[in-house]
């Protein structure tokens, strides 16, 4: 027995942080996650796996845009044609809501859509009887622990189960509850970071298999799990289509900052690349270097220098200088960034990581946000010289 087990997949998230992406890198952004898609859908159809697991938040939003919708039934379509079933959740980005689907779902795809515990059985060609256990969010939270629901392992050769979540306020469950219920492999969704959480049987959250933020790097793709004897042993398939990368570069032997071209010139990729170039041991290239890097026009002027496949979208400095760095800007312009984040929603966006536990709700007040921003305004004076103050030195 084998099958898929993938999470996380966001497929109409955009990429962020992105600003100015050159025209040549722009068709690699716009066809990311449908490629991704695709190469998910292949490695099914090459492994002749029995069934796919889509443990939630398929969707980066419960209203998929109607290009996402109908490159995603393409796909399911390419699936039943090769008749491989898929058992799919929704999570907290795609609660379900069956209104906002526009196409049919083919006939192998088979849906949890309740907020209830359901086991949906399923016969392999092999005769092996499996049974797979799990829910879907119809809401963007599920404060309940879900895992107390489901059932203990029934008369099966295997049973899996489903689940996405993991802590407040979104289905908490404890390792134990799920070890205790004899399953023989639990496909977590919801963490974007790839984590086995244990082993026999083995719980897994693969991790999101393309990444859509600079956070989002060294990726597990998606879990290939196949059984040996009466064990289910997974194994890593990487997707991604687009990586996020930092490089730090040495320019220890380089006395001229025209050196820096045919060094940035050699650098490759074998995939797509965002980049984050970091330069350490800048010593001998002096405070020219970091003015260029703080104006921006050293990552202007790198970015045409650099392989077709390189977004070079971030450049900085290693080391830390011992006087404060230089901002090509007015000091007016750190009163207008602390007017922006005075802003209760912006504040809030930037924290939201924060937001969803609990427990810090009550200490995110108005005078914590007040102090804080206070605190940023005069940590950025404290640390950099700004145009004026370099006019006066």
């Amino acid at each position: 027995m084998k099958f898929l087990h993938a999470a996380d997949l966001h497929l109409d998230r955009s990429f962020e942080g992105l600003t100015s992406v050159p025209e040549h890198f722009q068709k690699h952004v716009l066809t990311a996650n449908q490629k991704m898609l695709q190469k998910i859908v292949d490695h099914a159809i090459e492994q002749a796996v029995d069934f796919i697991l889509l443990a939630g938040d398929t969707f980066h939003q419960n209203r998929p845009t109607l290009k996402t919708q109908r490159y995603f039934f393409q796909e399911m379509a390419r699936l039943n044609e090769a008749g491989i079933p898929v058992f799919m959740n929704f999570g907290n980005h795609d609660f379900y809501q069956a209104d906002r689907y526009w196409f049919a779902f083919p006939d192998n795809i088979q849906l949890f859509v309740d907020e209830q515990v359901e086991t949906k059985n399923f016969v392999t060609k092999a005769g092996e009887k499996i049974a797979i256990t799990s829910f879907s969010y119809q809401h963007p939270t599920i404060e309940t622990a879900m895992s107390e629901k489901f059932p203990y392992k029934g008369a099966v050769d295997f049973q899996i189960g489903m689940y996405h979540g993991g802590q407040m306020p979104y289905a908490p469950f404890q390792l134990t509850e799920l070890s205790a219920k004899g399953y023989d492999y639990w496909a977590l969704g919801h963490i974007h970071v790839p984590q086995v959480l244990a082993e026999r049987p083995f719980v897994i959250y693969p991790g999101t298999p393309q990444g859509h933020t600079q956070k989002e790097t060294n990726l597990a793709g998606v879990t290939l799990v196949e059984s040996e004897g009466n064990l289910l042993v997974p194994k890593k398939i990487p997707v991604e289509v687009i990586r996020w990368e930092k490089r730090i570069v040495s320019l220890k032997n380089l006395r001229q900052p025209r050196e820096l071209f045919p060094l940035v010139r050699n650098l490759s990729a074998d995939l797509p690349t965002l980049l984050h170039l970091e330069f350490s041991d800048t010593e001998g290239l002096g405070e020219e270097l970091a003015y260029q890097v703080a104006s921006g026009e050293l990552l202007e002027a790198l970015q045409e220098e650099v392989s077709q496949d390189i977004f070079l979208w971030q450049l900085t400095l290693a080391e830390q200088p011992t006087e404060r760095p230089y901002l090509a800007v007015n000091k007016d312009l750190v009163d207008q960034l602390v007017t922006t984040y005075q802003t209760p929603e912006i504040f809030s966006e930037l924290l939201a990581e924060l937001e969803q536990n609990p427990q810090l709700h009550s200490l995110m007040d108005r005078e914590f946000r007040v102090d804080t921003v206070a605190s940023l305004k005069e940590k950025m004076i404290q640390s950099y010289r700004f145009r004026r103050d370099a006019d006066v030195d």
